[in-house]
């Protein structure tokens, strides 16, 4: 009730460092304060960071080497924070996406990346692999490779096609997992060597060079019966432009 009365911004700041107001409680004409800004950002939580780091960037807060900026990498980049925060890495990747671009998908808002808090999203992306827990199952991961997992927007998440969105999600296994396997398929398959040494645009190169066409979701289950694997637990991750004939029920059957 204070907020919506307040006339100045020193009173704004006041109510969100007596009452860590969030940035939802706050009058819009305070929003493009560089003070307001600062003064949120004291107790921001990590996904209202990351969601909010653009417009950090547009009204001059979030510059090279400013304090705001050292903050956030710092938050970025600590895995101990990283982790009490629970935050999903495709959060922090689709946040890298949109930071990158300079503008967000909806609305006119536009900004200068900061190069060190993309290169904290970046980071941050695979220490968060430590927030997964594992399932210790015997695993064994198939992407589609097919043409069409190219593109197209996972979900609505900006910039993750869904062959961005399989290779993080392959990588996320490769690092949480011990005991995994993974192939390639479309009308044919291909192991494929996954390490959580390796970086996302590595794999992503690899399964985009692949020579597939079509899609056959029922082909790892008839690679592991055929091969004789004991799998506990089988992950495919398609677009669903499915088109052999064949379905992974009857394979499992």
């Amino acid at each position: 009730e204070a907020a919506k009365v307040a006339k100045e911004s020193k009173e704004i700041i006041t109510l969100i460092r007596d009452y860590n107001l969030s940035r939802e409680m706050l009058p819009t004409q305070f929003l493009n304060d560089p003070a307001v800004w600062e003064a949120l950002l004291e107790k921001m939580p990590l996904t209202a960071m990351i969601r909010n780091l653009g417009k950090m960037s547009n009204v001059g807060l979030l510059k090279p080497m400013s304090k705001a900026a050292g903050v956030i990498v710092s938050r970025l980049t600590n895995q101990e924070y990283l982790q009490r925060s629970r935050v999903h890495p495709l959060v922090l990747l689709v946040a890298l996406k949109v930071y990158q671009q300079g503008k967000g998908d909806k609305g006119s808002l536009k900004w200068e990346p900061v190069s060190q808090v993309v290169d904290a999203l970046d980071k941050a992306f695979y220490l968060s692999f430590g927030n997964v827990e594992p399932a210790n199952k015997r695993t064994l991961l198939a992407l589609d490779v097919s043409g069409s997992m190219g593109s197209g927007e996972m979900a609505g998440m900006t910039g993750i096609t869904p062959r961005v969105g399989s290779a993080a999600m392959a990588l996320l296994t490769a690092a949480t997992e011990s005991q995994h396997a993974f192939m390639a398929f479309s009308t044919g398959f291909v192991p494929l060597n996954i390490s959580p040494r390796k970086r996302l645009d590595d794999v992503i190169r690899v399964i985009s060079g692949l020579p597939f066409d079509g899609t056959d979701c029922a082909l790892p289950m008839l690679y592991a019966l055929k091969n004789k694997l004991e799998i506990d637990t089988f992950i495919i991750y398609t677009d669903n432009e499915t088109n052999s004939g064949r379905h992974p029920v009857n394979a499992l059957r």
